[in-house]
């Protein structure tokens, strides 16, 4: 699916945090999906709607809104990121990024910003005294994207409800002005009784109104509902909804290697996988629910780690929760994985639209990286902005491995042309802060972040050999007169991971808000560094080259053998004292690499085939 990504926002006023070592600031770009959602009913595009009107965002991709129920353009940003406790999965946010990824205004300038407006709908049938036509919907201040500044009459920061009239002119009917504070979600119920309502074609739309560049005023929508025939002493519609999503698959990470998994599986997953359901209802609602992983591409059907039942209560949250199993995912080595983690209950809705927020997935890969992060920004790490400046952060691996390079989120800075400088450091065991000498290093010019914000690998000479704890992490320059912006994942955590250096001051540990800095060690299961493997363990693959057969001598219990692109060719154990002997004599002429497998860890060794 193609990507496209909001652009160009960032105010420098951020949140300081320890000393003015660190910033968090609103982010100024996120990447959103440009392809439209149902496509198989594109066809009703251009139709006008009938009662009832209903969306709740979920289970669309992140992007514009849906084209079945909104108007094109706006800006609104439909999400999973920054609702903070919504009624259910997927919000729409409004600020200060345009839709086509630039700001509405290059300098710090406050008036109106996004709208999302409804397709035209058909009340021309309705009588507002008859058929009481409400339209509700659920409205939150900040969230994870920025707090609403206080409303003044220089700054006029607001989220107002418009309705248009047949004469074409919108009139305003509801407002919620900012407080510089987030807030809960909060329903509203409006009502229409105006006979200018009620004619074919009628609109709504909501408007936010704030800093014209950024997410710095931001405001959430949830649960957008219009019908006749309401009770406004009721709930207006009545659902059991999920409305977190899923948490990471692993326990320490987002993503990890592969191999670096399989060197011990049982501790890196995590125990449990949950999310939590809201019922909407004002009575209880008895439901059932289950829970699965489903190995991407293989075979094997997807095993089921939960299964479950409870009547809600009305009105109330449950969690679910439940422990998914190692024994259900790869447990040798092979080529890389991804895995399905989902969840779904069964409410009985009659509804097909309420049922879109019965279920939650989440993707995670096992490839040659580490990720805190998942891989969505909703802010921007920077250090101070003068001076020499070092930053590094933390992983773990389980067995040697090699270092080849990190992937980094850059967002929109004002130093494109400067360089950064890329580090790897072993661990100060005593200190617990990055080594003296980085082991390796390498430069990197910082380019022009446009509206494609992406990931950028920056790969180093050679391989870096690391063991346990270690780090990644950039180094600038007093060359470097301002602010660099690294993504800032607020749905995830990475607490204590993250280490800076300002001028020599001595490493310290980042205490600021919880999130994840969006940069990723890529790994090199194959180091191409004989003195890194060669001092991994004493075994020793022999002849090589060989016509065919291959003899492994050393502590090895398995073995696998795989080509030059990962590709699993043949494995076997090891139940005898005696050295095991390899029968390649049909593999072709060419490069392989025979995984020996000791108690504690996997060691890959370079084997040539000549005939």
């Amino acid at each position: 699916m193609m990507k496209r990504f909001l652009a160009y926002v960032f105010f420098y006023l951020s949140l300081l945090v320890t000393g003015q070592a660190q910033f968090l600031a609103p982010l100024e770009s996120y990447p959103l999906s440009a392809s439209p959602y149902h496509r198989s009913r594109l066809s009703a595009v251009g139709d006008t709607l009938n009662l009832p009107f209903f969306d709740d965002f979920a289970n669309q991709p992140a992007g514009p809104a849906s084209r079945l129920y909104w108007q094109r353009g706006g800006g609104a940003l439909v999400n999973n990121q920054f609702g903070l406790n919504p009624p259910s999965v997927g919000v729409a946010t409004l600020e200060g990024i345009r839709g086509n990824g630039l700001p509405y205004n290059n300098i710090t300038a406050y008036g109106s910003t996004d709208t999302l407006t409804s397709k035209p709908l058909d009340l021309q049938n309705y009588q507002p005294l008859r058929d009481s036509v409400y339209l509700s919907f659920y409205w939150q201040a900040g969230g994870l994207a920025g707090s609403p500044d206080t409303y003044s009459a220089t700054r006029p920061v607001f989220l107002a409800l418009e309705f248009k009239q047949a004469n074409g002119t919108w009139q305003e009917v509801w407002r919620q002005t900012g407080a510089n504070q987030v807030t809960a979600f909060q329903r509203e119920n409006i009502r229409l009784l105006d006979p200018v309502y009620f004619y074919k074609g009628f609109q709504f739309r909501f408007r936010s109104s704030g800093v014209q560049k950024g997410t710095g005023d931001s405001w959430n929508l949830d649960y957008i509902y219009l019908n006749q025939k309401i009770n406004p002493n009721k709930r207006l519609i009545e659902d059991v909804a999920i409305n977190q999503r899923l948490n990471s698959l692993l326990n320490r990470y987002t993503a990890m290697p592969a191999w670096q998994f399989l060197a011990n599986p049982a501790a890196e997953l995590n125990d449990s996988a949950f999310t939590t359901i809201n019922n909407l209802n004002q009575q209880f609602v008895p439901i059932t629910w289950r829970g699965y992983t489903q190995v991407a591409g293989r075979a094997q059907p997807a095993d089921t780690f939960l299964r479950g039942n409870a009547a809600v209560p009305p009105l109330a949250s449950l969690l679910i929760t439940g422990t998914p199993r190692a024994a259900a995912l790869p447990n040798t080595l092979g080529n890389d994985f991804t895995v399905k983690s989902a969840l779904f209950i069964n409410s009985r809705e009659a509804s097909a639209r309420t049922r879109q927020n019965d279920t939650i997935a989440r993707i995670s890969e096992f490839k040659d990286y580490y990720a805190y992060d998942d891989g969505t920004a909703e802010s921007n790490f920077s250090l101070d902005k003068v001076g020499q400046r070092l930053g590094a952060y933390a992983f773990e691996t389980n067995i040697p491995d090699g270092v080849k390079g990190v992937r980094v989120y850059f967002t929109k800075t004002n130093v494109a042309g400067h360089q950064i400088s890329f580090r790897v450091w072993d661990n100060d065991a005593e200190k617990n802060i990055p080594a003296a000498n980085a082991k390796a290093q390498v430069g990197f010019v910082i380019p022009v972040i446009d509206s494609l914000n992406q990931f950028f690998d920056v790969i180093f000479p050679a391989p870096a050999p690391v063991s346990g704890i270690f780090y990644v992490g950039w180094s600038l320059s007093s060359n470097v007169p301002d602010f660099v912006n690294i993504g800032f994942d607020l749905n995830e955590a990475a607490s204590g991971k993250i280490q800076y250096n300002n001028n020599g001051t001595g490493w310290a540990t980042f205490s600021g808000e919880r999130g994840a800095l969006m940069l990723r060690p890529i790994m090199d299961r194959v180091t191409n560094s004989e003195d890194l493997i060669d001092r991994q363990s004493t075994i020793t693959v022999f002849p090589n080259p060989t016509t065919g057969r291959v003899y492994l001598r050393g502590p090895v219990t398995a073995w696998q053998v795989t080509d030059i692109t990962g590709k699993l060719i043949k494995a076997g154990k090891v139940k005898t004292a005696a050295e095991p002997e390899l029968d390649l004599s049909s593999l072709a002429d060419g490069l392989y690499f025979i995984h020996c497998q000791t108690k504690k860890q996997i060691i890959i060794k370079k084997i040539s085939i000549r005939h």
